[in-house]
């Protein structure tokens, strides 16, 4: 079980980070060190994220047709092109984190879809249109 780990595996807070920024979660500000900065933690509302009773509900409904730019873009320049970030790999750290890994690839895959496709549905809706507007004029023709 995921939120039971205490120091989980890298794989397991990579795809975490990625579930807590699609579903926008803030990360924790921590200090480092070895840097001597700032940097951001996502285990702790990752566990948050894990303990909450309305989780599964939250993927379920998850509006996959407004998922805002920045977004996408954090997710497509640092977890798709990561090489862990791959279901089999996942896998071997936790069966949980695969299904959310494949979760944020199919995301991935219909935004991009989903970006080709609304132009063409626009379209076809404003054809649609006239066409519903060439039908009820030809219509009065016939009963005039």
């Amino acid at each position: 079980m995921v939120k039971s780990m205490k120091n989980p595996p890298s794989v397991v807070k990579l795809v975490m980070e990625a579930v807590c920024i699609m579903l926008g979660e803030k990360p924790d500000r921590k200090p480092d060190s070895s840097l001597g900065r700032m940097i951001e933690d996502f285990w702790g509302p990752s566990l948050k994220l894990l303990g909450d009773l309305k989780f599964l509900d939250r993927l379920r409904n998850f509006n996959i047709d407004s998922i805002p730019a920045n977004v996408m873009r954090k997710i497509r320049d640092i977890y798709i092109p990561n090489t862990d970030f791959d279901p089999k790999i996942v896998r071997n750290a936790s069966t949980a984190c695969e299904g959310l890994c494949k979760w944020i690839i199919a995301l991935d895959k219909y935004d991009r879809v989903a970006k080709i496709v609304a132009p063409k549905k626009e379209k076809l809706a404003v054809a649609e249109a006239e066409l519903s507007v060439q039908v009820s004029g030809n219509i009065f023709k016939l009963f005039a």
